[in-house]
């Protein structure tokens, strides 16, 4: 069992809290617990101990050190969408949208690379978890780009035949990237950018 400094008074014992608000504390403390050390060396034990209850509570909420570790990864992607979301809020020109959701991805991206640096060692193992939640955020993340696109294509900024087949290509384009993108910081990340979009827009940009 992996040594930590344990919870000395269970984050329930102040008073009552939810079903969700103990499901919510398990997912936050295995989270930590899988960057520290891995989803292989993490056991349900250590994160019982963490969260300050008896692993037959902890069963309770979740069935497998699996499934804490599915619900961590959606807890990261919907931070992420989240995160986007109030980004591309504080923007007007699709153009400039376009540059934020790549700099927003990218960056989250490098930051969730040196948060879990523990679990790369184990990223073939992990890919299945990972990727079953992964489509519903490429699923996401298409839409998303798509509806820049439509708003640019509306406003008279943007000349493209099909929308959705172009988002759908820029999304995949930027998957390609992803390895690239978490060895660099967020200053070479933006000059990257500065420079991909110029040859972007001239071909969607009309004329």
């Amino acid at each position: 069992m992996l040594q930590f400094p344990s919870t000395k008074k269970p984050f329930w014992s102040i008073g009552q809290v939810s079903k969700e608000e103990r499901r919510s504390l398990i997912i936050e403390k295995a989270r930590e617990l899988f960057a520290r050390f891995g989803l292989k060396k993490t056991t349900v034990d250590d994160i019982a101990s963490a969260c300050g209850m008896a692993k037959a509570t902890l069963y309770y909420y979740f069935k497998s050190k699996e499934e804490i570790f599915r619900a961590v990864i959606e807890r990261e992607f919907g931070i992420f969408r989240e995160r986007m979301k109030k980004a591309l809020s504080k923007v007007d020109d699709p153009r400039e949208k376009l540059r934020i959701f790549f700099l927003t991805r990218f960056t989250h991206l490098r930051e969730l690379a040196d948060f879990y640096e523990t679990l790369t060692s184990e990223y073939l193992e992990l890919y299945s978890f990972v990727e079953r939640g992964r489509k519903k955020l490429t699923d996401w993340e298409i839409e998303t780009v798509q509806s820049i696109l439509d708003e640019g294509v509306r406003r008279g900024i943007f000349e493209i035949p099909d929308p959705q087949l172009t988002a759908v290509i820029l999304v995949f384009a930027l998957k390609g990237l992803e390895t690239w993108t978490v060895e660099r910081d967020r200053a070479e990340i933006e000059r990257a950018i500065d420079l991909m979009l110029p040859v972007l827009f001239r071909g969607i940009e009309r004329r």
